[in-house]
């Protein structure tokens, strides 16, 4: 008899799952989450309207009232507006309905991993650009992407901006280059953009083939809500909605994320916390003998030459410290990410690296 993981697509068993840890650590710097949380009294009021709703009905209007209000606060037409479990499901849904097998998908290389395993499950042909110069700086080679598309005939370049894990951000003239010159579609990740103002909502009125992921998750300082956005053409988000789940939003969450879409000054004043600190931290890792790569998003990418980057991160996380290890990823063997915290996680962190180099 054939064994039950048998039956599973070929193009999804040699792929490995993806999950960052969640290991236990008096300093957690390797989510990019928000330094801070909600305002109590903000969650008290929330609390109280979610007690008094009805919990035994479908949010059958929940997710549409919310695409509204999100495309009203963003300057969109409401038509093309979608809402979703977090940004990555908006991800999959986009590739779901667009992707066959065989396909093109041209990825900027290192970038976040998810991109390319959704994408290949699929059974796509990922084709990977590298960021990295000859310099050693990471850009984003907006000419490589638009002819490596021509080439292979992309149906999509999917890109974030900022883009983890090297907080490179793409400029707003070349964002609209790609989407009009690219043969496919062009989707940007814009999770990490309220830490440097990045918008490309505007663009999508002459550049019909963008699709654009936005998030609560960063600035908004809900990620255990697990809600995303994606703001594209009319006419594609009426195909997409043809294989959207139903009710794939809890009506808590869109009570939450209304809420929250309400109150603009909590994202301006943690986004500007956020790059202050940000600031700091990049600086006291230069005084400390480590290579800090620019970073528009709420984290950093550094390398040093002292220890191996492994090594480093053991030695971090055995003094209570935990950030992320990218160093598998492609250009970045000598690297590291720590998400921006709080001051005072900050100063631990800084503290604990320089005991070990």
């Amino acid at each position: 008899m054939k064994p039950p993981e048998s039956f599973v697509r070929r193009t999804v068993r040699p792929l490995a799952a993806y999950g960052p840890p969640r290991d236990p650590a008096a300093v957690p710097l390797h989510l990019n989450e928000s330094p801070t949380d909600l305002p109590q009294d903000l969650k008290a009021a929330l609390a109280e309207r979610i007690v008094r709703s009805d919990w035994s009905k479908y949010p059958i209007g929940d997710g549409a009232r919310l695409a509204t209000e999100l495309a009203n606060a963003y300057g969109v037409d409401p038509a093309g507006a979608l809402v979703g479990n977090g940004s990555n499901e908006l991800l999959q849904l986009t590739l779901l309905a667009c992707i066959d097998p065989g396909d093109a998908v041209v990825v900027a290389a290192p970038s976040f991993s998810l991109y390319a395993l959704q994408a290949a499950a699929l059974g796509a042909r990922v084709i990977e650009v590298p960021l990295r110069a000859s310099d050693g700086a990471f850009r984003f080679p907006v000419d490589e992407l638009i002819r490596t598309a021509r080439e292979a005939g992309a149906k999509l370049v999917l890109l974030g901006s900022p883009n983890n894990p090297t907080g490179t951000t793409l400029a707003a003239a070349d964002a609209e280059r790609l989407a009009q010159e690219a043969p496919g579609l062009t989707g940007i990740d814009e999770a990490y953009r309220d830490f440097c103002g990045q918008d490309f909502a505007p663009l999508l009125g002459r550049a019909p083939r963008l699709v654009l992921f936005r998030t609560f998750s960063k600035a908004l300082a809900a990620a255990s809500l697990r809600c995303g956005a994606l703001l594209a053409a009319p006419s594609l988000c009426a195909e997409l909605r043809k294989v959207q789940l139903p009710y794939n939003l809890s009506a808590v969450t869109c009570l939450v994320a209304g809420a929250l879409i309400a109150r603009p000054d909590l994202v301006r004043e943690r986004a500007g916390l956020v790059a202050q600190e940000r600031e700091r931290v990049a600086k006291a890792l230069r005084s400390a003998g480590c290579t800090v790569h620019a970073s528009g998003a709420n984290f950093l990418l550094f390398e040093q030459d002292r220890r191996p980057a492994n090594e480093l991160h053991k030695a971090l996380f055995a003094r209570g410290v935990l950030i992320r290890n990218v160093s598998s990823a492609r250009d970045l063997s000598r690297a590291l990410r720590v998400s921006v915290g709080a001051p005072a996680a900050n100063d631990a962190f800084l503290a604990a690296l320089r005991a070990e180099l």
